[in-house]
């Protein structure tokens, strides 16, 4: 079992503004299509190339103003399809599963989503706490099952939303193995797993760092390593890795299990 879980940042690129700090000003307002094209294809070439079984992909827009695609995730399941991959898949708002914010016209399109080569069965939730609060629940295998979360970046609110998944895990797993994986925002340090990790039984698998080294990194994060798995301890992790592919702010990562 493969899986590449990546933060695709909306394919809007990867520029380095004011340190790094800040994403593309015109482009993240507006949207740029040409750089769009150009990651959208870097994206489908590292699918091709890595083969994994599980995509964890998170920011993608489902058709606002900023996209040229109408919807990114659609555009890369056909695009995919083009060189005969076939993956399904589901995507959802990444904020609410309706309500206000998915009413707006931009947030209401900026989703997470998952694409799977044998089109498993996927389920979503939504925390309580925090604003991104979506964690997609995909099935690996009939003794197996991945969440797929993008944490907030509050410390108190990320502290809160590890609580309430581990109760999510301890009630959906039924006695499965888990992966969790996606971006959790560690800036202070990926110790900050170490409760959640106890309580839902999972060991922290840390590929690296996967967001670039800027300028002021020593005086206001301690640490680079926001992409990340966490694993039930009898999964057999044969690879766990950073790609070294700038798609985004973000760099993908990959786990593979034994079988």
């Amino acid at each position: 079992m493969k899986i590449l879980s990546c933060n695709a940042g909306y394919l809007l690129g990867y520029q380095n503004v004011l340190g790094g700090y800040v994403p593309p000003p015109i482009g993240s307002v507006l949207g740029d299509g040409e750089v769009e094209r150009r990651k959208l294809e870097q994206l489908v070439a590292l699918i091709e190339r890595e083969r994994p079984d599980v995509v964890s992909l998170l920011e993608v827009d489902r058709g606002s103003h900023r996209t040229v695609t109408g919807g990114q995730f659609r555009a890369l399941l056909e695009s995919l399809r083009e060189r005969g991959l076939s993956y399904g898949g589901d995507v959802a708002n990444k904020y609410t599963d309706g309500g206000f914010v998915g009413s707006l016209p931009f947030f209401g399109h900026l989703g997470n989503g998952v694409l799977s080569r044998s089109n498993q069965p996927t389920a979503t939730h939504y925390l309580s706490a925090g604003r991104k609060r979506l964690v997609i629940e995909v099935e690996l295998a009939s003794d197996a099952v991945a969440f797929v979360v993008h944490l907030s970046l509050g410390t108190r609110s990320r502290r809160r939303q590890l609580r309430q998944l581990a109760d999510l895990i301890d009630r959906r797993a039924g006695g499965r193995n888990v992966i969790v994986t996606g971006d959790f925002n560690t800036y202070d340090g990926t110790d900050e797993l170490a409760r959640f990790a106890d309580r839902a039984d999972l060991e922290t698998r840390i590929p690296g760092a996967t967001v670039p080294s800027r300028p002021l990194d020593d005086l206001l994060v301690g640490s680079r390593a926001l992409d990340l798995f966490l694993c039930s301890p009898s999964v057999d992790v044969e690879r766990c890795d950073v790609l070294d592919v700038q798609l985004s702010d973000h760099r993908p990562i990959v786990l593979e299990t034994g079988r």
